[in-house]
C-alpha cells in the first residue's frame, strides 16, 4: 500500500464519519438551516487528510452534543434565535410574536443554558469519530507492516 493509497483510504473513512454525523444530526432533529452539516468537510492536502468544521455562520461543534451552558451570549443573540425560528420552520401569528418568543428563548439560554446542556446527547459525533479513529488505526498498522515487510524483502 503506497502512502497515497493510505491517504485515500483515510479520506474514505473520514467521509463515512462525516456522513454518519450528518445523518445523526438530521435524524435527531439538530439541523435547523443545515449550515452546520454543510460545514463538515473532509480536506485532503497531499497525504494530509482532515475532517473539519469550517468557520462561518454555523453552530459551535461541541454544542451539537453538549448544548450551551448559561452565561454570556454572543452579540446579536436575539437575532440569531429569531433566525433559528425561521430555519426551524416555527410559525407565529406575527413577526412581533416571533420577536417576543426569540427574546424569551435567548434570555432563558443566557440564564440557564440549553436543554441539551442539561441532558447531553452523546450520539451525534462521538461514536462516528471513535469508529473512524479505530479504523484509521487499523489502516495505519497495515501500512506500517506492509512497509516493513517490503523493506526487509528488498534488503535481504
Amino acid at each position: 500500500m503506497a502512502q497515497n493509497e493510505l491517504a485515500q483510504s483515510i479520506a474514505q473513512i473520514l467521509l463515512q464519519a462525516r456522513d454518519e454525523i450528518r445523518a445523526n444530526m438530521r435524524t435527531q432533529g439538530i439541523n435547523a438551516s443545515g449550515r452546520t452539516s454543510a460545514a463538515l468537510q473532509v480536506r485532503t492536502d497531499g497525504t494530509r487528510v482532515q475532517l473539519v468544521k469550517v468557520a462561518g455562520n454555523n453552530a459551535p461543534f461541541q454544542t451539537l452534543q453538549y448544548g450551551r451552558a448559561g452565561g454570556r451570549v454572543p452579540a446579536g443573540f436575539y437575532d440569531i434565535i429569531k433566525q433559528w425560528t425561521r430555519d426551524k420552520g416555527l410559525a407565529f401569528g406575527s413577526e412581533s410574536e416571533r420577536g417576543t418568543f426569540a427574546y424569551f428563548v435567548a434570555r432563558k439560554i443566557a440564564l440557564q443554558g440549553t436543554a441539551r446542556h442539561n441532558s447531553p446527547n452523546t450520539n451525534v459525533y462521538s461514536e462516528p469519530i471513535k469508529k473512524a479513529t479505530e479504523t484509521i488505526g487499523q489502516e495505519v498498522r497495515k501500512y506500517v507492516l506492509q512497509s516493513i515487510t517490503a523493506s526487509i524483502r528488498a534488503n535481504f
